[in-house]
């Protein structure tokens, strides 16, 4: 009686269906981070302070508001006047208390007070307490 060797075929199968789904998931979060940072970034020559405290890396809730060296006013990613600006932040607080609500100024350097103040009042008229003004820290001179 002849006895045969069967051979066994092992083999190994990866369904990439999964991965190419997980990948562009990626790809989509990676994309809209970065346009979120972008709408919050803009180049503004930032004053310099030499005393100050860091605020807490608490980013829930904040809304940043970029006012330019001529008084133009970007916040949400739009130009915004004075009072698109009021609008803007009624929308932001719609909802929620607004002791959970944070404004990040990020005004420039060369930025004349009167447009500066009148973005506080209108923090002030919405109760938003919670105001910070974005600083670079001074180098220190010899």
């Amino acid at each position: 009686m002849k006895l045969t060797k069967t051979r066994r075929v092992y083999g190994c199968e990866i369904n990439i269906a999964p991965l190419i789904d997980v990948v562009f998931l990626l790809i989509i979060f990676f994309m809209t981070v970065s346009h979120i940072t972008r709408v919050e970034v803009q180049k503004v020559a930032l004053p310099e302070a030499t005393k100050g405290e860091r605020p807490p890396e608490d980013r829930t809730g904040r809304v940043v508001i970029n006012v330019q060296k001529d008084g133009t006013i970007r916040a949400g990613g739009k130009e915004q006047s004075v009072e698109s600006l009021g609008a803007f932040v009624t929308e932001q607080v719609k909802g929620r208390p607004p002791s959970e609500v944070s404004v990040l100024i990020r005004a420039d350097q060369d930025l004349p007070w009167d447009v500066a103040a009148k973005v506080l009042h209108v923090c002030g008229r919405h109760n938003i307490s919670r105001v910070q003004v974005a600083v670079l820290e001074a180098k220190n001179r010899p």
